[in-house]
């Protein structure tokens, strides 16, 4: 195991290597996948960095993660920073390492989580289908539906009931927010959609409640942790319960919902879209009609993937407002002024 001296040595080196290639800022991230959501909000609150960001590899065997860049904590500052995901771990512990100056987190669970922003969701869907939908709506009721098994996944983490965790993992949350299969065809079809959540909620419930193989357990659980759990986030993170999804593991997310659920709701829009230039233009030609169609189909063949990658920068840049991302630009300008 190497010593705070040889790190303190490697954070020095990487910051010499970032001046000789004409860079202002050494940047450690997780994920070669991580770089250009920092990249893109760095640069949005300190333009002067432009092009001027370097994103050392901090280990010569090409490892990242966290547990790699927390060895680099004590050596940080105005010249090289740390910016991860957050796994939601300061909320459930108090001796998170990352909650230093020039350390930067997600806030949310991760960057994914950005990318599902339902503000940002519904600019992609204007911009491929010239409608838009209720993702407010539809994020706050999911949120309200997963919420008792996030207050729960915080208790454990937080009490160290490594016997239960195993019950509330990511695994959990990707199987609860799986979209495939589920039926919605029609804008209304939500209701449908929220009960096979809650019903995967109540099985995850009840398989629990088998295991404690306690029931007053279980249940003051209920009656006295959660309600104090909800009480404290709300009162010092001002994460209410219709914001939980935000919170919830970030994969999971996107890509067993959001993605899933983006392809066949565009499917679902671009069919209204056609159905209403066909009313609209009633008195007009079958060829302006065909052509007006065609011109919203060439529009809907953007990849939606592709968009969902990049759907964070409607934060960054302003198109939109999040409050979390607004935290992290604050810090940001706060420190590297």
């Amino acid at each position: 195991m190497m010593k705070d001296q040889n790190y303190k040595e490697i954070a020095e080196r990487m910051e010499a290597d970032a001046f000789h290639r004409g860079c202002y800022l050494s940047v450690l991230v997780e994920d070669i996948y991580d770089e250009r959501f920092w990249e893109c909000i760095i640069e949005n609150v300190k333009p002067n960095l432009k092009d001027k960001i370097d994103f050392p590899n901090p280990s010569s065997e090409g490892i990242r993660g966290k547990d790699i860049l927390k060895n680099f904590k004590n050596f940080v500052r105005k010249k090289i920073i740390i910016c991860i995901d957050s796994d939601c771990e300061y909320l459930y512990s108090d001796k998170v390492w990352y909650l230093s100056d020039y350390i930067y987190h997600t806030i949310v669970y991760s960057k994914e989580n950005f990318q599902c922003d339902y503000l940002s969701l519904n600019e992609i869907c204007k911009d491929i289908t010239l409608k838009t939908y209720d993702f407010k709506s539809l994020f706050e009721n999911i949120s309200r539906k997963v919420s008792p098994l996030f207050y729960l996944w915080l208790l454990f983490k937080k009490n160290n009931w490594h016997q239960l965790n195993s019950l509330i993992s990511s695994e959990t949350f990707e199987n609860i927010l799986n979209f495939e299969g589920t039926p919605f065809d029609n804008i209304g079809d939500e209701n449908i959609l929220y009960q096979n959540i809650k019903d995967r909620v109540n099985e995850t419930l009840q398989t629990l409640k088998n295991v404690m193989d306690n029931e007053s357990w279980y249940d003051s659980i209920f009656t006295d942790d959660i309600p104090e759990i909800k009480k404290r986030l709300t009162e010092k993170y001002l994460i209410h319960e219709e914001e939980i999804l935000s919170f919830c593991y970030g994969h999971a997310v996107l890509e067993q919902f959001v993605q899933p659920f983006m392809i066949k709701l565009i499917e679902i829009l671009k069919a209204l879209k056609k159905q209403e230039i066909e009313q609209a233009l009633s008195e007009a030609s079958n060829n302006v009609i065909d052509n007006t169609i065609r011109r919203i189909e060439n529009i809907a063949q953007q990849d939606i993937k592709t968009k969902l990658n990049d759907s964070y920068k409607y934060l960054i840049y302003g198109t939109v407002d999040n409050k979390e991302m607004q935290k992290i630009k604050e810090k940001i300008a706060k420190e590297l002024n």
